[in-house]
C-alpha cells in the first residue's frame, strides 16, 4: 500500500517551482526475503503449513544442510541411498514456483568442530574409519565433497550457493584443522566455479563470534576470503546481547567492509521473542517487541548495505518439534536457542516482527 501510494503521488503531484525536476523515487528492495522449510513438527500438516509461509510471505527459498555429507557414495561415485535422495527431491520440487533459491551445505560438522558426519538414509551418523581419521584437506574429502556439491546443484538449481556453513567458527574451536579447510575451500571452490561461472558460490560467516575475538578471526576470514562471491553472515546477536538496542551498530558492516567490493548477504539469522531457558546453559529474556527491534535493525542495515537476500531460518517456533523429540537429543542444550526465532508463535499466531517483515516484502526488489 505503501509503495503504490508514492507511485501515485509521483505521478499525479506537480514538481515544486511550476514544471522541471524528477518525480518522488519509488521505494525499493535490494534484497530477497526468505526462510528455510524446516518444520514446527515431524506432521504433514507442519510441513503444509511451512511451504505456505513461505510462500506467502517472502520470494527467496532457503535449502539448508548441515546434517551430514554421504561421504562414502560420493568418493566411490556410487547410488546416494533412496530415502536421502528423495527428501532432497521432495524439498526442491516442493519450492514455491518464480522464488529465489538459496542452497546451503557444508562439510563442517553441526557443532563447527570438524569433518562432517556421514549422511544416511536415516540422518546423520558418526564417521567410521577411514573417514573419521580424514582431514580437511585429504584428496577423498576434497574429492567426494565437490561431487556432494556438483549433485546438490543439479537437483536444487541454486540461484546463491554457499558450499561451507559458519567456517570461521572452526578456526575458533578447532584452529589445528583450519588450514586444511582453507586447502579445501581453494580447491572446491575453484573447481566450482570453473563449472559453473555465473553461479554466485561463498562460504558464510558467523557475525557474532567474530567480535569475540577480531584479530584472530579476522586473520582466519581473510584467508578465505579470495574463495567467496558474497559475504554472507550467520547472525544470531540475541545469544551475546539481549537487548536489541545494544546490538553493535557495525555488526554487519565491519565484515562487510573486509571485502567491500563483494556483494552482501545474510545467509541465516534469527532472534527470540520469548524467554530462552533450560537446558541452554543461560536465561536470555526475549519478548516479542524485542524481536521486531530486531528486524528493524536488520531491514535498516540490510538496505543501506545493498544486501542480495535475508534468511530468516525459521517461519514458526518449533515447539511441537522440540516437545515430541528434540528436547531428549544429546545437543538440546544448543538447539534450545533457536526454538522461539519465528515469525509465527508455537500456537501459528503472527508476531509483531510478521507486520514489519511484510511492509518491506511488500515493496518492490529491483
Amino acid at each position: 500500500m505503501r509503495t503504490l501510494t508514492i507511485l501515485a503521488l509521483s505521478l499525479l503531484i506537480p514538481a515544486c517551482g511550476g514544471g522541471g525536476g524528477d518525480p518522488a523515487p519509488v521505494e525499493t528492495r535490494s534484497f530477497a526475503m526468505g526462510f528455510t522449510p524446516f518444520p514446527y513438527a515431524r506432521t504433514l500438516q507442519a510441513v503444509q503449513d511451512t511451504w505456505a509461509v513461505i510462500g506467502s510471505d517472502g520470494d527467496l527459498v532457503t535449502f539448508h544442510f548441515d546434517d551430514g555429507v554421504p561421504w562414502q557414495p560420493a568418493d566411490e561415485q556410487t547410488a546416494y541411498p533412496t530415502d536421502y535422495l528423495n527428501e532432497l527431491n521432495g524439498q526442491s520440487a516442493a519450492a514455491p514456483p518464480g522464488q529465489r533459491r538459496y542452497l546451503a551445505i557444508t562439510p563442517i560438522n553441526f557443532l563447527r568442530t570438524g569433518l562432517a558426519q556421514n549422511r544416511t538414509g536415516s540422518g546423520g551418523v558418526a564417521l567410521t574409519p577411514p573417514w573419521d581419521g580424514y582431514a580437511f584437506n585429504d584428496p577423498h574429502v576434497i574429492g567426494a565433497y565437490t561431487r556432494h556439491c556438483e549433485k546438490m546443484i543439479s537437483i536444487f538449481h541454486p540461484d546463491y550457493m554457499a558450499f561451507a556453513v559458519e567456517v570461521n567458527l572452526l578456526a575458533y574451536f578447532t584452529p589445528a584443522k583450519w588450514a586444511g579447510f582453507v586447502t579445501l575451500a581453494q580447491s572446491v571452490y575453484t573447481s566450482l566455479k570453473a563449472a559453473h561461472p555465473t553461479l554466485p558460490i561463498f562460504m558464510s560467516l558467523q557475525a557474532d563470534s567474530y567480535f569475540v575475538d577480531p584479530v584472530a578471526q579476522g586473520a582466519a576470514i581473510a584467508q578465505v576470503l579470495p574463495y567467496t562471491d558474497f559475504i554472507a553472515l550467520s547472525a544470531y546477536p540475541y545469544s551475546m546481547n539481549a537487548d536489541p538496542a545494544n546490538i553493535r551498530p557495525d555488526l554487519f558492516s565491519t565484515l562487510a567492509a573486509m571485502a567491500p567490493s563483494k556483494p552482501f548477504a545474510i545467509a541465516e539469522t534469527g532472534w527470540a521473542a520469548e524467554d530462552v531457558t533450560a537446558p541452554y546453559p543461560q536465561v536470555i529474556p526475549e519478548t516479542p517487541a524485542r524481536q521486531q527491534a530486531y528486524v528493524e535493525f536488520l531491514l535498516r542495515e540490510c538496505t543501506k548495505l545493498d544486501a542480495v537476500f535475508i534468511n530468516w531460518f525459521m517461519t514458526r517456533d518449533y515447539d511441537d518439534l522440540w516437545t515430541a523429540e528434540i528436547q531428549f537429543l544429546p545437543d538440546n542444550s544448543l538447539v534450545r536457542l533457536w526454538k522461539d526465532i519465528g515469525l509465527y508463535d508455537g500456537a501459528g499466531n503472527p508476531r509483531p516482527a510478521l507486520a514489519t517483515w511484510r511492509s518491506t516484502l511488500a515493496l518492490p526488489r529491483r
